[in-house]
Formats: structure tokens, C-alpha cells, sequence
């Protein structure tokens, strides 16, 4: 008799289990997506007039561990990093443990604001924005330079009300912030460094107001003898322009690389004792296309897990072998 192929024989069992579709649904129909563990939260931030969500992602087994206490991962721009870094975090700890289990926290947009509003606003530093910046919202005028305010609201409001709530290490708190984002990581690395241990800066704006950050670089160093905190910046190789030098006092907003690589230079020159500095430069990637690989590599810095599974024989007690042993195993481990 011929034997029938075990993936064959296991897809079909599934099409048996499986309930007769339902109609698509369309339209206003359609239900939400929803990941699960994850909770939203709104929050006043009652210096500056607004509301912002908060996304929480819990890890694996965070209810089954009522004792444990975990790291916490920060990101910028929640509504197109929180999902991602979710996604990947699940994906590493099911392939082997990369990743250390950690709670994953979205800093949403201020409510009512579209993003380009926001983030204009509370990840820079001074006022003094671009001039050619077009309003992306009816009757709301193009604002900079509100990030020391917003860097208050996270330490006193945000940081309070999540570790009232959940299980949070406050000494193992993580920032990871891109662009806008990456330039507001900086402020506050030079504000105050120890509001986080870890700080992943992935293509960081230091062009932004004729590159204040790598002023205030120098500043810092000047009143300061150590800078307490860990820091990777990562930037994508196609981040830069053949001669930046062509614009006066190097204004090109093209040439981050450099940028970067003068912001790195300027931390390692002054020998802080406490300072744990990495920089990657990324090949064949650009101010968008980096922050895939950039992100995954932030976050095997910043959550080492105990490393990839090593090489199993796919066979069990009696040396016979076993289907589908080598497919991810996506539990908690």
C-alpha cells in the first residue's frame, strides 16, 4: 500500500479540523485587528495640554511569573514601530531564545495630532525647525522644540503610571528611537542620561538645528566627568551625500553619516568611565530601508537571550526520525 506523505497527511488533518469560512466580511463590517497581550493606554501629559497613548506588549508567561520583574523596551513613533518590534521580539525568542523576554511599550502620538504634527514637535530640541515645513494639518501651524517637555512628561507621568501596572525593572529600562525619534534619544542621553540604561539610535537627525546635539555633545563634556548609560547608534551606509562640505557649516540634512560618525568620535574622545558605546554603519541601506536590520540589532544589544538553539539530531528514543522537529517553536521556552 502506498504511504500516504506525513506534511500531506498533517495538512489535511487541519483542513478536517477546520470550521466550514464564513463570509468574508467588507467595510464597516470588517472587525479590528488585535494582537494578543497587548493593552492600550491613554495618559494626560498635564504640563503640555495633550493626551497620548500608550502600547504595552506583555511578554510570554508574564502572568504564569507573578515574582518576575522585566526589562522594558521604549520606542518612538508606536503606531509603525510598536507592531514591528512585537513582531520581531516573538519571532527571535521562539527561534532559539535570541532575545531576552521583555515588556514592549509604544510611545504613541499625542491624540488628535497626525504624526508628522507630532513628532515635529516633541522629539526636537529647539524651535528652530525647517523653514520650508508645510503644515500637515488644517488650521495647526508647524511647531519645533518641545522635546525637553515631552522628556518630562515619560520621566513623571509615563514611568509612573506603567510601573504602577506592570511588572517593570526600573533599571532596565530601553529607548530605541529612528530619525526624529533618534535625535530626541540624544536629548535626553544629554539631559539625563540614566533616565534609561540602554539607548538605541537608529539614524538620528543630528542635522537638526544646524546640528545642535553634537553642540550640546561638547557642552556636556565641559560639565561632566562621566556619562552614565549604554548607547548603539546604527545608521544605513546610503545616509550620506559624495561631499557634504558644499553647504555651509555642513547644514546638509544628506549627510548623516557623518554626522554620526562626528557625534561618535566626540563621545569616545572623552574617555567617560561609565559610557558603553557601540556604532554600526549598515551597507546598501537608507534612512528608511535601515531600520529592519537596525531595529533586530538593537535589540539583540540591548536583550541578549540566552543565544540561537544549537544542533538537535531529529530523532527520538528508538533513533527513529521525528517530522517537523526542526520548525520553530514559537512557546515560551
Amino acid at each position: 500500500m502506498r504511504r500516504r506523505h506525513p506534511a500531506r497527511a498533517w495538512a489535511a488533518a487541519i483542513l478536517v479540523a477546520l470550521p466550514p469560512a464564513a463570509a468574508p466580511a467588507t467595510g464597516a463590517d470588517a472587525p479590528p485587528v488585535t494582537l494578543p497581550n497587548t493593552h492600550v493606554h491613554r495618559i494626560r501629559a498635564e504640563a503640555l495640554g495633550r493626551d497620548y497613548e500608550l502600547h504595552v506588549a506583555l511578554p510570554p508567561g508574564y502572568h504564569a511569573n507573578p515574582e518576575r520583574r522585566y526589562p522594558v523596551l521604549f520606542t518612538t513613533d508606536s503606531p509603525q514601530s510598536f507592531p514591528l518590534i512585537r513582531g520581531i521580539h516573538a519571532r527571535l525568542r521562539g527561534g532559539g531564545a535570541v532575545l531576552e523576554d521583555a515588556i514592549i511599550v509604544g510611545l504613541g502620538y499625542a491624540v488628535g495630532d497626525d504624526g508628522v504634527q507630532s513628532r515635529r514637535r516633541d522629539y526636537t530640541p529647539t524651535p528652530h525647525g525647517d523653514i520650508d515645513a508645510r503644515p500637515t494639518m488644517p488650521d495647526r501651524p508647524v511647531v519645533y522644540g518641545e522635546a525637553e517637555g515631552y522628556r518630562r512628561h515619560i520621566r513623571d507621568e509615563v514611568f509612573p503610571f506603567l510601573e504602577a501596572r506592570y511588572r517593570i525593572d526600573p533599571a532596565r529600562r530601553i529607548y530605541a528611537g529612528h530619525s526624529y525619534g533618534g535625535l530626541f534619544g540624544t536629548h535626553v542621553l544629554l539631559t539625563e542620561p540614566r533616565m534609561f540604561r540602554k539607548y538605541i539610535l537608529i539614524s538620528p537627525s543630528l542635522w537638526y538645528g544646524r546640528r545642535v546635539m553634537i553642540a550640546r555633545e561638547r557642552a556636556f563634556a565641559m560639565r561632566n566627568r562621566d556619562l552614565p548609560a549604554e548607547v548603539f547608534f546604527l545608521i544605513g551606509s546610503r545616509e550620506t551625500v559624495p561631499d557634504p562640505d558644499t553647504e555651509p557649516h555642513s547644514l546638509s540634512r544628506f549627510a548623516m553619516v557623518e554626522d554620526m560618525d562626528e557625534m561618535v568620535a566626540g563621545l569616545r574622545s572623552r574617555n567617560y568611565p561609565s559610557l558603553v558605546l557601540e556604532s554600526r554603519v549598515i551597507p546598501d541601506e537608507d534612512h528608511a530601508s535601515v531600520y529592519f536590520e537596525a531595529i533586530r540589532r538593537g535589540m539583540e544589544w540591548a536583550l541578549p537571550g540566552t543565544g540561537r538553539a544549537g544542533h538537535e539530531p531529529c530523532l527520538d528514543a528508538d533513533g527513529k526520525p521525528v517530522p517537523f522537529c526542526r520548525w520553530p517553536d514559537f512557546r515560551r521556552r
